[in-house]
């Protein structure tokens, strides 16, 4: 069918008018802002600051930091400048937690979660936490409730039984809790036993990324678990003997099933680090809640990842979470080095985050319309009435 000129001049109208809307989604970038090194020593207590391995954001310039192997938890502020360059590190001060454990990762505890706990304490007459934080350790393993305030542990979240059988020191390594409070996620920092080999020198492993639905949080809540391939270690120059590693290390949530992992490669050569951020996907992955085992044996059910940054800084990065967004709109990224009883300072890396744009610009749709309607005003005008003759 041949259209006519007047419906031909007006999609190329439109055409002009609308920008390509198969302009998809474009991948956000990450770049370094700077680093700083904490103090040795906080105040309430006379522990060194040593083995930093999680972090998370408490609002403001107000940060927490948990240290592997130890019964504390590090409180700080965090001045930043409008690039998201680390200025200065202050009042750092120790929380003392309820027991020791291998502690990994720190995470603030969701909305609901945190409700439900005040109010079970206050029908039983004890204490209600101000602020609730989420702990994982690997040593159980487990994630933990904790009262920032007093350091008294408040309770377990739930994890796979399977996640018992992980390997000695590669379990639960990382956590974050969705912006709007709805998912707990976690992950072991290599394979399980049943899932496929540990990493190894130019080979990676697979691990299980769950996903903890919270109760009373909205929505239709539903566990999940996604296969999660960690990249082999990084190329190095041999100095000392002993093998390569790699893993999965800390996670933060974007929301809308869109993560950050950090991966973090260790050599025994140069340069002895290397860590990578990338972005992960769950959207359209498989739940691999029902495989029992050699996930490493089925490629196809890995989720969707792209590395967006990569670099070997000389630090042992082990703790990301999402902080403040700057003036600009981007947001920082922290993380924190553990300096693994080297005698080298504890390390704060800040990066930068930068989002695109949406896809979808309502704005200049109500511009297109606008166009097109001028359009259809100038055909009607220009066209020859359906009553006239020639």
């Amino acid at each position: 069918m041949r259209l006519p000129r007047s419906w031909l001049t007006l999609c190329a109208v439109l055409l002009i008018a609308c920008p390509a809307a198969a302009d998809d989604r474009k991948l956000p970038s990450i770049s370094l802002a700077g680093s700083l090194t904490l103090s040795d020593e906080a105040a309430g207590g006379d522990s060194p600051v040593t083995g930093l391995s999680g972090v998370t954001w408490l609002g403001d310039d107000r940060f927490a930091t948990v240290l592997d192997n130890s019964d504390r938890l590090l409180l700080f502020r965090l001045a930043l400048s409008p690039r998201g360059m680390p200025e200065s590190i202050s009042d750092l001060r120790w929380v003392t937690l309820g027991e020791p454990h291998d502690y990994e990762d720190v995470s603030p505890c969701p909305p609901a979660l945190a409700t439900r706990i005040a109010d079970r304490r206050r029908a039983r007459g004890v204490a209600v936490p101000t602020t609730c934080l989420l702990v994982c350790e690997e040593d159980t393993p487990a994630i933990r409730a904790i009262d920032l305030e007093r350091g008294t542990l408040l309770g377990i979240v739930p994890i796979p039984a399977m996640f018992a059988t992980r390997r000695q020191q590669r379990g639960l390594e990382s956590l974050a809790v969705d912006p709007d409070g709805r998912f707990i996620w976690t992950a072991t920092e290599d394979a399980l036993p049943s899932d496929g080999p540990s990493v190894s020198d130019g080979a990676g492993t697979v691990v299980r990324l769950v996903r903890i639905a919270v109760p009373g949080a909205g929505g239709e809540p539903h566990d999940a678990q996604f296969a999660y391939v960690v990249d082999p270690p990084h190329a190095f120059v041999r100095v000392l003997s002993g093998q390569p590693l790699a893993g999965l290390v800390a996670l933060a949530s974007l929301g809308d099933g869109r993560l950050l992992a950090l991966e973090r490669s260790a050599a025994p050569g140069l340069p002895p680090f290397t860590s990578r951020i990338a972005l992960v996907d769950t959207n359209a992955a498989a739940d691999v809640s029902a495989v029992t085992g050699d996930l490493a044996l089925r490629p196809d059910l890995a989720v969707a990842k792209v590395t967006l940054w990569q670099d070997a800084l000389g630090c042992n990065l082990e703790g990301l979470c999402t902080g403040p967004r700057l003036p600009d709109g981007r947001r920082v990224l922290v993380a924190v080095a553990d300096n693994g009883g080297l005698g080298t300072p504890s390390q704060l890396v800040t990066l930068v985050l930068a989002e695109p744009r949406a896809a979808f610009d309502g704005s200049g749709v109500a511009a297109a319309a606008a166009v097109a309607g001028t359009a259809l005003l100038f055909l009607r005008l220009t066209s020859p009435s359906p009553c006239s003759t020639r």
